[in-house]
């Protein structure tokens, strides 16, 4: 790919990727033919200014769609690209690998606190506790009618999961349990006893702080 030079794309031609600033990375990330890279930059630099760098995992499917002109396929393969991303670096950083309590479970699922909405997540588990990964469920309010054990034990059964650990985050930043939180969980265990494959908790994500609802003795 040949672009205009003193642009920030031939910069990361002469210097590599990790020499772009954070609006070159989204571009070219977002732009799908290197004639359309000017064009692009206004929407990653839009991205930014709204999701910020933490949150940029929460763009939904239907943005990219309408203000980037991605399609389906697409907007899902860039979602996919930083998910990689993100397990990547949090792998290389030391994040927890085994859970063996509640305060390893929060560590492996305290980066959705900064989500503007709820976002659902299992941690799939070996027989040993080991992270067999992490799949995003659901995103929106933690409500029976809208998420159950299908939907939670459906990547857990295909992986061969032993155990899991459900998490959720309250925007608000308190992580104080609704009952309605209490109910799903007590549903969710009860399932994950007829299938063989143990909640082992249901962590609850607050801003900087956690509840876990195995530990609070509410299923």
């Amino acid at each position: 790919m040949v672009v205009r030079e003193g642009t920030g794309w031939a910069r990361l031609q002469r210097a590599g990727v990790a020499s772009g600033t954070p609006i070159d990375l989204l571009t070219l990330a977002l732009c799908r033919d290197p004639q359309d890279l000017e064009a692009t930059e206004p929407h990653a630099a839009h991205l930014l200014r709204q999701y910020r760098m933490r949150q940029l995992g929460d763009v939904s499917t239907a943005e990219l769609q309408e203000r980037v002109g991605m399609d389906a396929y697409e907007s899902l393969r860039f979602l996919a690209t930083l998910e990689l991303g993100r397990r990547v670096g949090a792998s290389s950083h030391g994040e927890v690998s085994t859970i063996t309590g509640d305060k390893d479970a929060y560590e492996a699922v305290k980066h959705i606190e900064d989500a503007k909405q709820e976002k659902v997540i299992t941690v799939l588990l070996d027989t040993k506790n080991h992270i067999l990964g992490t799949i995003t469920v659901h995103i929106g309010t933690l409500d029976a009618s809208l998420i159950g054990p299908r939907e939670v034990f459906r990547d857990a059964v295909r992986e061969n999961a032993a155990a899991l650990v459900v998490a959720h985050n309250h925007p608000s930043g308190d992580p104080t349990p609704s009952p309605e939180d209490i109910a799903v969980t007590k549903r969710l265990n009860e399932v994950g006893e007829i299938l063989g494959i143990r909640l082992l908790d249901h962590i609850i994500v607050g801003k900087g702080k956690y509840v876990s609802l195995r530990k609070e003795g509410k299923f």
